[in-house]
């Protein structure tokens, strides 16, 4: 099964890269119809960086965005043009002409028109050698649900006439490989040009596009570094540092590799591996700090920050995070990361959640950056999606505004959460029956049991009378992995834990 990546680019008005300092300021999130109120927690809306806070705006969509979210905001912090990976809207999120079947092939429908459920699959760029405005976007298409294997197999690229709102140019391939997806963008050395890093599926290679208003000037490709080993259902995500110096690529199967990047050359140098594979083949973070220093990459469970300063790759490595079992009513675990305007870095949880956790001081070292499960609470569910931006400020002196505010969510509910010491559950790891005892007799009568996957997927529900007995739950045909189980009594009041089936 093969599926597509496409690149947009998008022509109009004369601008000045260096100068645009809001491309970024506005987010995009929403699945389902209308627009989210407090009896309505579906729909769509913009998150918006401008006047000097975060706010949300509702928007009314006739598609939602699930993974993919990619946007672009003029020099003032205007929303010009979405994506979801299917076509190309405008502000209004009206359909551009032209815009649709982005990427269109054979299995296009089983996804779209909705959304394309792909991370970090766009890229909005501007460029200022000519009285245009051009925006870049590879896009990941015709992924098919159903458990067999995907490859990206090309790069795409359109471009959109601003003053008419039209695509003038669709589709046109200009690289076709096997790819790795996690594709991201940093200007050249090489003024109003682009360098587009994507890596290459199932080898250590890059390619590395020069890219200009008049389309790809040179393709590199390189080897470094280790294999990237193929995620079929996982995930990956990559991103230059805010001075442009470093680029990261974090996969759970492959580890953190970190190089040097030499934004005249468009080569990789310098090469450093940290050990943090993850056993389970799932999607994962990685995001730079605002300073360049440090490093954070999630994994379900956990987010860690790594120290580039530190000589030592074992002693830089450390926990600022952990998965703290709310449920909402899916696990609002770790997922991919993006680094704000506003010098936070926010992390998207699984689908169906109303949160992103929040790094609130990126540059301290340790548990003094301050990671904040559920910092930040959505009025709308989110599909899964992050935004993924360019640097488009990686020659200005300073990469984002701190002096944005921001409102916490700390609304944990732990009312609804038993202590964790009153249930007792074994064996764990588990090979085919997990015990579950209710020590102090808290959950007697009704009660509701879930296991789900890391993903939240639900794979065994059963409804029972507790007495106060050992419950026994079978779990010899779940695959090795890790797993969570719920427990809600008929007051709301659950409990949830983790287990390891070997």
């Amino acid at each position: 099964m093969k599926t597509k990546i496409v690149i947009w680019l998008l022509l109009g008005l004369a601008t000045n890269a260096y100068s645009q300092k809001k491309h970024d300021y506005n987010w995009l999130f929403g699945y389902g119809s209308g627009i989210p109120d407090s009896t309505n927690p579906f729909g769509g809306i913009i998150m918006s960086f401008n006047k000097n806070k975060i706010e949300f705006i509702p928007q009314e969509r006739d598609f939602w965005f699930n993974y993919q979210t990619n946007s672009y905001s003029d020099t003032f912090g205007r929303l010009r043009y979405m994506s979801n990976g299917c076509s190309m809207a405008d502000e209004n999120a009206q359909l551009i002409l032209n815009g649709d079947s982005l990427g269109f092939g054979k299995i296009w429908g089983v996804n779209c028109p909705i959304s394309q459920p792909i991370a970090q699959a766009g890229v909005f760029l501007n460029f200022t050698d000519q009285d245009s405005l051009l925006s870049f976007l590879h896009i990941i298409l015709d992924t098919i649900g159903n458990g067999q294997k995907a490859f990206i197999k090309c790069i795409y690229e359109t471009i959109i006439d601003i003053k008419k709102s039209e695509a003038i140019l669709k589709n046109n391939i200009i690289l076709y490989d096997t790819l790795y997806g996690s594709i991201t963008a940093i200007p050249s050395k090489d003024n109003g040009k682009w360098w587009i890093m994507i890596p290459r599926d199932r080898t250590n290679e890059y390619y590395t596009l020069l890219y200009s208003s008049s389309g790809t000037e040179r393709i590199l490709k390189q080897a470094i570094g280790y294999e990237h080993l193929h995620n079929g259902g996982g995930g990956t995500q990559a991103i230059f540092s805010p001075d442009g110096k470093k680029y990261a690529i974090y996969s759970p199967l492959n580890g953190l590799q970190v190089f040097d990047f030499d934004r005249l050359t468009g080569e990789l140098r310098n090469f450093n591996f940290y050990n943090l594979i993850y056993s389970h083949n799932i999607i994962s973070g990685c995001s730079f700090s605002p300073d360049s220093r440090f490093v954070y990459v999630s994994n379900p469970t956990e987010v860690l920050q790594v120290d580039l300063l530190e000589q030592d790759s074992t002693r830089a490595i450390d926990t600022v995070g952990l998965f703290d079992n709310f449920f909402d009513p899916y696990p609002t675990t770790f997922l991919q990361m993006v680094l704000g305007p506003d010098c936070r870095i926010y992390i998207s949880t699984y689908g169906g959640n109303q949160y992103l956790h929040v790094i609130l001081y990126p540059d301290r070292k340790g548990k003094e950056c301050q990671l904040i499960n559920r910092g930040l609470k959505l009025p709308t569910r989110n599909a899964n999606a992050i935004p993924n931006f360019p640097h488009y400020r990686v020659d200005e002196p300073y990469p984002c505004d701190s002096t944005i505010r921001i409102q916490l969510n700390t609304d944990v509910e732990e009312e609804f959460k038993f202590r964790e010491g009153d249930i007792l559950m074994y064996p764990n790891p588990v090979k085919s029956e997990l015990v579950i005892h209710d020590i102090k007799q808290t959950i007697l009568g009704k009660l509701n049991i879930c296991l789900l996957s890391m993903q939240g997927q639900q794979l065994y529900e059963i409804n029972i009378e507790n007495t106060g007995e050992e419950i026994h739950i079978p779990v010899g045909k779940l695959s090795t992995g890790m797993y969570f189980i719920q427990m809600r009594n008929g007051l709301g009041r659950y409990w949830v834990d983790k287990f390891v089936k070997d």
